[in-house]
């Protein structure tokens, strides 16, 4: 056997290319990968780099929180792995097989933290929260078709008197010749489960069933939720109750629809990492002095009209289409 030489056996390397910054700084204090400028190899299958980068993820969630430095990077490399693993495609996701070097490549070491610079820090950003919106909204037309495209929204719901979780707005974006709704989700209503945050999306997708259907579900300005509106969002797989001051707005999410969404609810639960603080609203409203009601519409565009001239009959806005109700 003098002088035979036996080949190396094959080593499986998972390479993902195309990473930002951010991706190759929070990839660096995981043991396994090499790291170039924009590129991350990995000694191992696809389903072996996603436990490291999962085992990584877990450590920082239980040790600093889901809004610790670096964690929204590194749900987006875990999210590339996952399509992988699962044998599904993703453009920045590479395996390659290649011989086993006696040569060992140097990985960069210490603390990210340490390493940024003015130019390159780790911040957040609301792309993976709206994607995750965008999918959730997109899974609820998938199963019930009538419900339109709609431009989703992220603000906030404590700007005016009346706090809220989300609106439904006909028409109130143009794109090209189209006519878009939009949909608010706000940002202080992120504080809460993923399931909750879902349920918000489901009663604004009842809202859009209603204007696709040109059912009136609402009045005194969206604030009173009628037995129609109720009747939606059983449709959708929600259970509503009766309120004494707003009707049947409020929802619970049912358990069969928790598993129909289970997915959705999983990238919901992975993008809800920030909240929105609510609005520091200072001073009192200014009182009406004479008899003229201030009403509005769904639009809302708002006018003063005295009592006598309210009474004789509904206003309607040509915009909206709407009746102006008083504002209270």
């Amino acid at each position: 056997m003098n002088g035979t030489t036996v080949a190396a056996k094959p080593v499986t390397t998972t390479k993902l290319t195309g990473l930002t910054w951010h991706n190759i700084d929070v990839l660096s204090g995981i043991t396994g990968w090499t790291l170039t400028k924009t590129t991350a190899v990995y000694n191992g299958a696809p389903t072996a780099a996603l436990t490291s980068v999962q085992h990584h993820m877990d450590q920082v969630r239980a040790t600093e929180g889901g809004r610790a430095h670096g964690y929204a990077s590194l749900i987006a490399v875990r999210n590339k792995l996952k399509e992988s693993s699962t044998g599904a495609s993703h453009p920045a996701v590479a395996v390659t097989i290649k011989r086993a070097k006696k040569t060992t490549t140097k990985t960069r070491t210490g603390s990210p933290t340490a390493r940024l610079t003015r130019r390159r820090q780790t911040e957040y950003t609301t792309a993976e929260l709206v994607s995750a919106l965008e999918t959730a909204w997109a899974a609820i037309r998938t199963n019930h078709t009538e419900i339109p495209a709609v431009v989703i929204v992220v603000g906030s719901g404590t700007a005016t008197k009346q706090a809220k979780y989300g609106h439904f707005a006909p028409v109130r974006w143009q794109h090209g010749e189209q006519r878009l709704a939009e949909v608010l989700i706000s940002g202080e209503g992120l504080k809460r489960p993923a399931e909750e945050v879902f349920t918000t999306l489901l009663h604004e997708a009842a809202h859009a069933l209603a204007d696709a259907r040109e059912i009136k579900d609402t009045s005194r300005q969206g604030r009173w939720h009628n037995q129609k509106f109720a009747e939606l969002a059983g449709e959708l797989g929600l259970d509503a109750t009766k309120d004494p001051k707003i009707g049947w707005s409020p929802c619970t999410l049912r358990e069969q629809t928790a598993t129909t969404y289970r997915t959705v609810l999983a990238g919901l639960r992975n993008a809800l990492i920030a909240y929105r603080h609510p609005e520091a609203l200072g001073g009192q409203a200014k009182k009406n002095n004479n008899n003229a009601v201030a009403c509005a519409c769904e639009c809302p565009r708002r006018i003063r009209v005295a009592k006598a001239v309210l009474e004789q009959g509904e206003i309607t806005c040509g915009i909206c289409d709407s009746t102006f109700e008083p504002d209270e």
